[in-house]
């Protein structure tokens, strides 16, 4: 996510064409210093690429609850193709494929998997998650619903690679997307560990 502090329209304008030009896929947010802020100044810098423009200053949570937004949106702005050991899942059909074996994800299920998988290196808390997800929905589920989604997920995608495993658990941290995938050690019935 890249954000552009523009003193003029003018200079957001060409800052972000630029981007776009350079096929730069980043969400681009862009803060137009107060003074220069206008009537339809924004329209320009959003057809030159922004994906929000906002007058600045701007106020710290408003500003964290934008970015957060964007990221949550911009998941799927392109269509997003996921691949892991066995199969291949299709963010616009909601399949992962292999051959001629189709598992379908619902749709929570496929936001939870491409929010893992964008940024394989992360590992993502069940807070950073439920935040992806649901935003900040209030009444929405509780936040033991991301185990939940995460153990359905899991089932499935374990049978399309042929028993390799792409969400490992990192106890007390979170849930992190293995690409390559990995061998589960179950220590008992009940109690799965990751190698």
């Amino acid at each position: 996510m890249g954000v552009i502090r523009a003193a003029n329209a003018a200079y957001a304008v060409a800052t972000c064409r630029e981007f776009r030009q350079a096929e730069v896929k980043n969400v681009l947010f862009v803060l137009l210093d107060q003074a220069k802020w206008e009537d339809g100044c924004a329209g320009p810098i959003l057809r030159a690429g922004a994906d929000d423009v906002q007058p600045a200053p701007i106020h710290a949570d408003e500003f964290v609850a934008r970015l957060k937004a964007l990221a949550r949106r911009g998941t799927y702005n392109d269509h997003l193709f996921i691949k892991m050991p066995g199969c291949v899942f299709d963010a616009e059909t909601g399949h992962a494929e292999s051959g001629t074996r189709r598992a379908h994800l619902t749709g929570t299920e496929a936001k939870l998997l491409a929010t893992l998988a964008l940024d394989p290196a992360k590992v993502r808390t069940k807070a950073d998650l439920m935040d992806h997800m649901y935003g900040d929905e209030d009444g929405g589920p509780e936040i033991k619903i991301i185990d939940v989604l995460v153990c359905k997920l899991r089932r499935k995608l374990i049978e399309m690679n042929g028993g390799l495993d792409v969400i490992r658990t990192v106890w007390g941290r979170g849930y992190q997307f293995e690409p390559a995938g990995f061998v589960p050690d179950y220590r008992d019935g009940r109690s799965r560990r990751s190698r």
